[in-house]
């Protein structure tokens, strides 16, 4: 039996691809991952790439290529935070979602989540040949702040500030007695009102993990389409916060790369063939909630959803899906010790035109009957119906 073998089998079964299973399976969509290499190549040049949506239908390997680019990502000295979108981790709110994805920030040279381990070899003095905290680089300097003082502080106060730096946040009040208590002298007056603010936290974080010796910050979205979910103006929100954190107005000032995936049924359900879709309306309440500005950037933003920069996760060819089989019928013998006897071509012709992970687990289905009983059975696998996007009856547009 060989362990790791059994974790990547064990982790298909469970729908959860992992770093191991991405190195084990061969690459479906090669040239998808070609690109954002690409992209991220273009961090050596000085630049910050746009970034981009990953659009396919359900079960086409979205997930995967996400977990494909977050390997990618690491192997190149990135640091990546992946999430996945649901009623509690919404885009509407960007300080929620920041909360949610700074304590999930990965390394390329630990099995730890987040930075602190790397923060607490840094010395003060490196802080001010970085420029931090640098005039005018964030939209408000107040997090630029705590992370100055987590260096000059010890205990428990050293704690609550990378809480802090991490989406926990603390009352102005307690970072103004930390500060005096580290730097002899009060905090400058600082008006900081989330709504309006919360771009500073990511600039900060984002510049800490160049500190630490990361090229930058990928950031990686899954489940976009339960944006759908959410009623109009929080709808707004989100696709104006995607849009600054996809690069797509070309005014990220922090090394931040951001990769999206969502189902194409978002584009179905909400963007296009109604009256009143997202597409034409968004835009106009964007006008009436924020100005003329706010306006072209949703119809900036619907564009570029749909043009070249976003990338499609077609149907996988029928040699790519052999390789594939023929992978998971090798990995089940080396984690089950036994010899299989798998005719992947005739399983994906019983099959017919499936979303990948049916062929997955279709193969997974037959190795295991054969395995434990000895059947050769082809097993007669029934599509997961999908639900439809339209906004809950009950959703309600809130402040932030």
């Amino acid at each position: 039996m060989n362990i790791s073998s059994v974790f990547v089998i064990e982790s298909l079964r469970a729908g959860i691809p992992t770093r191991v299973s991405t190195r084990e399976l061969p690459d479906l969509r090669k040239s998808l991952t070609d690109k954002i290499v690409e992209d991220l190549l273009t961090f050596d040049n000085g630049r910050i790439p746009k970034g981009r949506i990953l659009w396919g239908q359900y079960g086409q390997g979205k997930t995967h290529a996400l977990t494909a680019i977050e390997h990618t990502a690491l192997d190149r000295n990135f640091a990546v935070s992946r999430i996945s979108l649901s009623r509690e981790i919404s885009l509407h709110n960007l300080f929620n979602f920041y909360s949610q994805i700074a304590p999930r920030v990965k390394t390329p040279d630990s099995t730890l989540e987040g930075i602190q381990h790397y923060l607490n070899r840094i010395q003060p003095s490196e802080l001010k040949e970085a420029g931090i905290p640098e005039d005018g680089r964030y939209e408000n300097p107040l997090p630029a702040y705590v992370f100055e003082n987590y260096f000059y502080s010890e205990g428990e106060d050293k704690e609550k500030l990378y809480a802090d730096l991490t989406g926990v946040r603390l009352p102005v009040s307690e970072i103004n007695r930390i500060h005096r208590s580290t730097r002899g002298q009060p905090l400058p007056k600082l008006h900081f009102k989330v709504t309006e603010h919360s771009k500073a936290y990511f600039g900060v974080l984002a510049d800490a993990l160049s500190l630490c010796g990361f090229e930058g910050w990928v950031i990686l979205i899954d489940e976009v389409e339960l944006i759908g979910r959410l009623g109009k103006l929080s709808r707004l929100k989100a696709y104006k916060n995607l849009s600054w954190l996809l690069n797509w107005g070309g005014n990220m000032k922090y090394p931040i790369y951001t990769v999206a995936a969502a189902a194409t049924r978002l584009q179905d359900d909400l963007w296009y063939g109604k009256k009143d879709d997202d597409r034409s309306m968004i835009p106009e309440l964007a006008e009436q909630k924020f100005g003329d500005e706010a306006k072209k950037e949703m119809q900036n933003f619907f564009e570029k959803a749909v043009d070249a920069n976003s990338l499609k996760i077609l149907p996988a060819d029928e040699k790519d899906l052999v390789s594939l089989l023929r992978s998971i019928g090798r990995l089940h013998s080396e984690a089950y010790d036994w010899s299989p006897d798998l005719d992947t071509a005739h399983l994906i012709g019983h099959l017919g035109s499936q979303p990948v992970r049916t062929y997955i687990r279709a193969a997974l289905e037959f190795l295991d009957l054969q395995y434990l009983y000895g059947q050769n059975q082809l097993p007669d696998t029934v599509l997961l119906d999908e639900s439809h996007l339209d906004e809950d009856q009950d959703a309600i547009d809130v402040a932030e």
